[in-house]
């Protein structure tokens, strides 16, 4: 099927087809849904390779992160989905790369148009806790004159062609401290993934101002997984004080702790409050629903392609960071604070 056959296929000129396939000119986001989605139906494939000669472009772009656990991370494969749909949109496909592999030799031959880098730390452990590799990387690539984008919780601004989209990660943890005062709790514990955490501080800072001590042996640093998150929760009842409300760094660390807290008849929310991060996709199957921290991984998508596509055709236009927040989304984990003690 050739152009012209499909475009009168669908009702639409060739010049639709074109710039949906390119991801070009202007085209309301409805008719380049309604175009993709007849291109799946009707097994129209364009001519790629007459595209990116036309246009000199690849049509692709580069996904680089710094951790090699990828796909075994839930928030990474979501975020991976949201970048790839908003790609798709604009006809992109996309490359995923992992240190040590090919990212260079894909930008020096010019396979890729740009390039979106997610934190240096993967985002399960470290959430872009290494501004100064992720700053390292955008450099490199800029150097290769190619475009790129920076997801992270903070904005790199220092060189040209390169642009940020700004996770602000203290916004969902000031409210899941301030939900937690409501409700009553003053003895809390956090199980976290990683150190230094823009989740920590911020949930340490807003209880502080009111007046709530986050102890230190409350903390504890357990890991990624729900073993690790089952683990620490056992560590924390045991303390001679035992929290009356946790909040986990990752749902992954949070579904741990339901499983341990069921195992030692510890009910929750009327014995124990508790709160994950992320709002993965599992989040909402838990027993009972989890209570957690959303970060929207179908806007950073938007965000971080949008930032790209501007940097690839308005390069001399300046532009801001970009701030997605966090948000925190109270399901049924959470109840008052009770003052009897936990099942022996």
């Amino acid at each position: 099927m050739t152009i012209k056959e499909f475009a009168r296929a669908v009702g639409v000129s060739t010049t639709t087809v074109s710039r949906t396939v390119s991801g070009q000119g202007r085209i309301s986001p409805a008719t380049r849904e309604m175009v993709l989605r007849r291109m799946d139906e009707l097994g129209y494939t364009p001519n790629l390779n007459a595209q990116r000669l036309a246009a000199g472009r690849a049509y692709t772009v580069a996904l680089a992160f710094g951790g090699t656990q990828v796909l075994s991370d839930m928030f990474l494969t979501e975020l991976t989905q949201g970048i790839q749909n908003a790609l798709h949109v604009r006809g992109y496909g996309l490359l995923l790369n992992a240190p040590g592999n090919t990212l260079q030799r894909w930008v020096k031959s010019q396979a890729v148009d740009g390039v979106i880098v997610v934190g240096c730390g993967p985002l399960g452990m470290n959430l872009l806790g290494d501004e100064a590799q992720d700053e390292r990387i955008a450099r490199e690539i800029a150097d290769m004159k190619a475009p790129c984008v920076v997801i992270g919780h903070d904005p790199v601004t220092r060189i040209e062609g390169v642009g940020s989209v700004v996770i602000d990660l203290r916004s969902g943890a000031r409210q899941v401290a301030q939900m937690l005062m409501i409700q009553g709790h003053s003895c809390i514990g956090f199980i976290g993934s990683h150190l230094p955490d823009s989740v920590l501080s911020g949930f340490w800072d807003e209880l502080t101002v009111n007046g709530i001590r986050l102890r230190e042996e409350q903390v504890i640093i357990a890991g990624r997984t729900p073993d690790d998150g089952a683990h620490a929760l056992r560590t924390l009842l045991a303390q001679p004080e035992p929290p009356t409300a946790i909040f986990a760094r990752t749902d992954a660390l949070a579904v741990g702790a339901l499983r341990a807290a069921r195992k030692l008849n510890v009910r929750v929310p009327e014995d124990l409050s508790v709160i994950g991060h992320d709002d993965v996709s599992f989040a909402g199957l838990t027993e009972p629903p989890l209570t957690t921290v959303r970060v929207d991984c179908a806007q950073l998508g938007r965000a971080a392609t949008e930032m790209l596509f501007h940097l690839l055709d308005k390069p001399d236009v300046p532009f801001s960071p970009q701030v997605v927040h966090t948000e925190l989304v109270a399901r049924e984990t959470v109840a008052p604070m009770r003052h009897s003690k936990f099942p022996e």
